[in-house]
């Protein structure tokens, strides 16, 4: 048997060796694709040596040209190992893993060279698998749907025996060609055909390939299949190494207090080093137990200051994880200037979260705001969509930046929500102070206790009687006023409801409480409106709507005429800033290029 010569010799946590068929296979090379971004420069979050996919473009010109298949300019090539020429005549398999959560077409191929040219001998593209191959001088190509599990996953192995090609799909039998499908390539290729989804990558889509040497039996690509759905299930990065699975990340900041969440991939010690400079003097320690996901309330902080802090983890088996030292700041005085981000929404594209994180990084915001719907659908069953979706987007951002959440449609069970954000409460509402404002982040899932008398109504409706906070800014998911076309009606065949009808009592109270903003997602646009007060403009007593839903979900469109209470509409991905300066706000929205796209101004009187 050939003798292969891969690229790759540095074994790190990325060149995963753990996860085998046994006996009596396992990958000659295999790498997983997570953390791969971080904040720039000198502000490093992720833990370990990762093998970046980007490490492995390559600049092949001959294999920038379209495919005869897929009908887009190639974004990317890569050359994943080395090879000697004849590898490809013995038993092998290719594993791929791939994580397609977008609603729009793109896809990979795998492309074999001699001395003559290019052949694509895979791809995956808009849902649809293909394979060719060349028999004698004949190219014949098989296709057939992508059968995804969990929904937007597709496990493929592309196994040669010595006689027959076969493409393994969920670890079932999906297409057999009677011969070598590689047919003596000189060089093996990936290329990627991202080009309708703006800053995507090729790992935000390719989560793991691994090469054996030898051929895997019907069994043994059953076996590995169910290790790979049982690793998504856990919502587990890498197979066996010992990770930070989500964070650390902050949350819950106050003068003198803030509050560190991180999981790991196991029960483990924890011990949490900080101080206001470098050495460390502090630390904390948290003992093993039988929990992964872990919190602690760092107390006794000076307000408007700034701290270092690093977290230390060991597994039961002696295993360490220490992370950069970080920073954060708590809050600052009451009559200090301050500013905060807003997202929304971040849903299915990390890509675009950790875009946002990169600008809003650029702000140095004192804290962030998230509107709901932090996953797509992350609910009991769908662990993965925290630790191989959100928190790959913008975990690195909130390493640095606390953030106050409310729940979405996406998070509305709360199973994971409120581990991952233990201050929120059991109904995942509750209050807030920064400086001289106050926010009430509401849960809009339960819309009847949010009507009159409901439970979440009766509270905000004492907590705004009793506040004397000069700002106040309410903080829901879903859309008291929308200028969007159909969630509530189909505005392309009658008026619309212009928002969600089952708030409106909800939008009475916060109109006759002098709320200064209101806050919310849901809808993939922007929207500012107007001042409103009972259902028309009021521009001296009305209240300010911001739906800024754009930070990752699939984009959604406007009512096709303008209603009559929006000063800003925009479709796009976007994020916003609001700053605080004595008596006056100046709140910004940017799409992801850095435009301003919106710009509002309000000034109390003194």
């Amino acid at each position: 048997m050939a003798i292969v010569i891969f690229w790759f010799t540095l074994i790190t946590q990325v060149f995963t060796p753990h996860l085998t068929v046994d006996p009596p296979q396992k990958p000659v090379v295999e790498f997983w694709f997570w953390n791969q971004t971080d904040l720039p420069r000198n502000a490093k979050t992720r833990t370990g040596k990762f093998k970046k996919l980007e490490d492995l473009r390559v600049d092949q010109q001959i294999l920038k040209a379209p495919s005869t298949g897929i009908n887009q300019p190639v974004s990317g090539v890569y050359k994943p190992f080395d090879a000697s020429k004849d590898f490809f005549t013995s038993p092998f398999a290719i594993e791929f893993l791939m994580l397609d959560h977008v609603n729009q077409p793109i896809g990979m191929e795998a492309i074999w060279t001699d001395d003559s040219s290019p052949q694509v001998i895979f791809e995956i593209y808009d849902n649809k698998i293909q394979l060719n191959g060349k028999q004698g001088e004949n190219w014949i190509s098989t296709s057939q749907p992508a059968d995804y599990f969990k929904k937007y996953w597709t496990h493929i192995i592309i196994n040669f025996d010595g006689i027959k090609s076969t493409v393994f799909v969920q670890g079932k039998k999906a297409m057999e060609l009677d011969y070598n499908i590689f047919k003596n390539p000189s060089n093996f290729y990936l290329r990627s055909f991202l080009e309708n989804e703006p800053y995507m990558q090729l790992q935000d889509f390719l989560k793991q390939i691994a090469i054996y040497q030898g051929a895997l039996d019907a069994a043994m690509i059953k076996e590995r299949f169910d290790k790979i759905e049982s690793q998504i299930d856990l919502g587990k990065l890498f197979p066996e190494d010992f990770h930070l699975m989500a964070g650390p990340y902050l949350s819950h900041i106050q003068e003198d207090a803030v509050q560190i969440v991180w999981e790991a991939e196991e029960s483990s010690k924890a011990t949490i080093y900080f101080g206001e400079k470098i050495p460390l003097e502090e630390k904390r320690i948290i003992p093993s137990n039988e929990t992964t996901i872990h919190s602690i309330e760092l107390t006794g902080l000076k307000p408007g200051t700034t701290y270092y802090y690093q977290v230390e983890l060991e597994s039961n088996q002696g295993e360490k994880i220490i992370t950069p030292v970080l920073t954060f700041q708590t809050v600052k005085a009451k009559n200090e200037p301050f500013m905060f981000g807003i997202i929304s929404d971040t849903e299915s594209r990390p890509h675009i979260n950790h875009k946002v994180g990169e600008m809003l990084w650029d702000e140095r915001p004192d804290f962030l705001i998230h509107l709901g719907d932090l996953t797509d659908g992350g609910k009991k069953d769908h662990k993965f969509e925290w630790t191989m979706e959100y928190f790959q987007g913008i975990g690195p951002l909130t390493s640095r930046i606390p953030i106050a959440t409310v729940p979405g449609n996406g998070d509305a069970d709360l199973f994971w929500y409120s581990q991952y954000h233990p201050h929120t409460g059991e109904k995942g509402y509750y209050r807030f102070d920064y400086g001289e404002a106050s926010f009430w982040m509401l849960n809009s899932n339960l819309k009847k206790e949010l009507q009159v008398g409901g439970e979440q109504y009766n509270w905000l409706e004492e907590e705004l009687n009793i506040s004397s906070s000069k700002w106040k800014f309410v903080v829901l998911h879903h859309a008291p006023y929308t200028s969007d076309e159909d969630d509530y009606g189909d505005t392309w065949a009658g008026p619309g409801n212009q928002g969600d009808k089952q708030l409106k009592g909800l939008v009475d109270l916060i109109e006759s409480q002098q709320v200064d903003m209101v806050f919310y997602g849901h809808l993939h646009t922007y929207m500012r409106s107007h001042p409103i007060k009972g259902g028309k403009v009021d521009v001296e007593n009305g209240v300010t709507y911001i739906q800024a839903g754009g930070t990752g979900g699939n984009l959604e469109d406007n009512a096709p005429t303008r209603t009559w209470f929006a000063a800003k509409n925009f479709r796009g991905f976007h994020y916003c800033t609001v700053q605080v300066v004595g008596e006056k706000l100046e709140l910004r929205t940017y799409d992801l290029n850095g435009s301003l796209i919106d710009f509002c101004q309000v000034e109390k009187d003194e």
